[in-house]
């Protein structure tokens, strides 16, 4: 496994302990203290999966998740916060987030959110590559003349 997670949070702490928990299990991890810092690792970089506080110092986390949908959208997102609320998450997944987990979080049920998350985008990855296979032999049948209705 050598997927890549963004993680951005203003809280060291938070940034520090979900690198620790992210690197054990085998995942690349990149760190951004704000939004600012996250947009530019974004222009740099490809990312498998972002993390986003949704209340940062500079730049709304829905703001970010916009902005991800645009430029990576093969990217999961997942929104992060300790101020749970209704609205939050409405606004969360109304901008693109795939998944919204609590603070203070348990490692292990973010750990699965993650992984069911990527196979899920990867599956989903799968199926539209099958479907464009599929496609393309339908239309070469559609392609190469065949009896008499493409005689002059």
């Amino acid at each position: 496994m050598n997927e890549s997670i963004l993680v951005v949070d203003d809280d060291a702490l938070v940034r520090k302990t979900l690198c620790s928990i992210l690197s054990t299990e085998g995942y690349v991890v990149e760190t951004a203290e704000n939004g600012k810092h996250a947009l530019k690792a974004i222009e740099k970089g490809r990312f498998d999966v972002a993390l986003i506080d949704i209340q940062l110092p500079d730049i709304k986390g829905v703001d970010i998740l916009f902005k991800l949908k645009q430029t990576q959208p093969r990217m999961v997102r997942i929104i992060i916060t300790g101020y749970p609320s209704l609205e939050n998450a409405i606004k969360a997944v109304n901008e693109g987030a795939d998944g919204y987990v609590l603070k203070p979080f348990d490692s292990m049920k973010l750990l699965e959110t993650i992984r069911k998350l990527l196979d899920e985008k990867n599956a989903e990855q799968i199926r539209m590559w099958v479907e464009m296979e599929k496609g393309n032999k339908f239309s070469e049948q559609f392609k190469k003349p065949r009896g008499s209705i493409f005689k002059n």
